[in-house]
């Protein structure tokens, strides 16, 4: 969100490539999923039994395996190379949606337990994309109406929308729950389980300064709590329920964002982190802020000593599973550390702050351009949310939808012209990559 963006995790060397196309570095503590290390050797414990080799595939296809590899914990497919998505074991699935028709190379890789995930084995085989219809096809239009039945899916809720309560989606999520497609999210390595609520509770000093800055009202928050758990979809679907959110929203922005990861052993006494990006991306200590017991002299340092053990002052700007910056949304601390359903909960009430209209002011102080722009859109959206947008192939809910993906990572505007951000969002929404391929 605006300030509290996520722009390039970057942890320490070496360097390797992150799930959403950006360049992280890391420490040898700090495990990037999924092109992990891959040391040791890997042997020939994992073969692919289905799709067989050089068949017709076509959709969501699930990647059938024989993994005796010891220690195995989850699989990671890559397609042509290209890191593709992972899951569980046997179950991974390649989405063709997105793939040019033709000859492909499916690996499979089997994996350890994270933190300090080591590939064991991999498996490759050649098969043939045979899509029925052309890749490139825009989304389809997000429907006008929440499926808030058990296995339904959430779509996106337009400006001004009634939500449900927060206790109606968790108990219609928990009447159909997923099972975890994400096994590095089961423990962070500590025992500690990342899928519950804030231990604590979210103390007063964040209902009463979050946002930071004037972007949002702080009544958009007032309902913020991440009271809920359950596996990876199931605080998605929650989170997508209660916001009014396209729940595919939300996966492809997570999966960009940070890789599905939610595991963070090093907050915990243990060792390894992957849900801490931005090192030192502002440096230093922000001042000037309301005196809370977190920010003692209204200075916020809760968060020094993460990213170097060697060099105390040193710290991760952006965390949790959608990165927020917590340089600046220091009064998600500690919660957003401690509980990924915070995390959504807090980046999503920013969005459904967005899609409802609250940052006119905000944006207009960027621009006139930036802020006529952004209003004509919420009034589009309002109005007639299945009508054509500025952007061909777009509805006018699908435009101001993505302007507010794309602000969390921008802190601007787009003005309808799709930066690198957004155009790899919606390539993930086509492709689904994300574990258990779900839609």
């Amino acid at each position: 969100m605006l300030r509290s963006l996520h722009r390039s995790a970057t942890l320490a060397p070496p360097t390797q490539s992150h799930p959403g196309g950006e360049t992280a570095t890391v420490t040898a503590t700090a495990t990037l999923h999924p092109t992990p290390t891959s040391t040791p050797t890997p042997g020939a414990c994992v073969t692919i039994t289905s799709p067989t080799a050089n068949s017709l595939v076509s959709g969501a296809v699930t990647i059938g395996t024989k993994d005796t590899c010891v220690g195995n914990w989850y699989e990671a497919l890559a397609i042509d190379g290209t890191p593709a998505g992972a899951g569980v074991t046997g179950q991974v699935v390649f989405t063709t949606t997105g793939y040019a028709n033709g000859t492909h190379t499916i690996q499979i890789t089997s994996q350890s337990a994270n933190p300090g995930s080591v590939v064991l084995g991999t498996a490759t085989e050649t098969v043939n994309v045979q899509n029925s219809i052309s890749t490139g096809t825009p989304p389809s239009t997000p429907s006008a109406t929440p499926t808030p039945a058990p296995g339904g899916h959430y779509s996106m809720q337009g400006p001004g929308a009634s939500l449900p309560s927060a206790a109606a989606c968790i108990s219609t999520v928990n009447a159909s729950p997923i099972p975890e497609n994400a096994p590095w999210n089961q423990n962070d390595g500590t025992g500690y389980n990342y899928n519950k609520p804030p231990p604590g509770g979210v103390p007063s000093y964040f209902y009463q300064n979050a946002p930071a800055g004037n972007e949002l009202p702080h009544a958009d928050f007032a309902n913020v709590d991440g009271n809920y758990s359950g596996s990876t979809d199931d605080l998605i679907r929650i989170t997508a329920c209660k916001w009014g959110i396209d729940e595919d929203y939300v996966r492809a922005q997570a999966w960009i964002e940070d890789g599905w990861h939610q595991d963070c052993a090093a907050a915990h006494g243990g060792i390894g982190c992957r849900v801490g990006g931005d090192l030192n991306s502002p440096a230093g200590d922000p001042s000037g802020l309301a005196v809370t017991s977190i920010t003692p002299g209204g200075v916020f340092s809760a968060i020094d000593g993460y990213g170097n053990p060697g060099l105390p002052t040193d710290h991760w700007d952006s965390w949790s599973m959608l990165q927020t910056k917590v340089y600046y949304e220091w009064m998600t601390w500690p919660m957003i550390q401690d509980s990924t359903s915070f995390g959504l909960d807090f980046r999503f009430a920013e969005m459904r702050g967005c899609v409802n209209g609250d940052q006119t002011s905000y944006y207009n102080s960027q621009s006139s351009s930036q802020g006529t722009d952004y209003q004509n859109a919420v009034n589009a959206a309002r109005s007639n949310p299945s009508g054509a947008s500025p952007v061909s192939g777009w509805t006018n809910l699908q435009y101001l939808s993505y302007g507010c993906i794309d602000t969390h990572f921008s802190g601007s505007w787009f003005n309808g012209s799709a930066d690198s951000y957004l155009t790899e969002f919606l390539d993930r929404l086509s492709s689904a990559p994300w574990p258990g391929g779900l839609r």
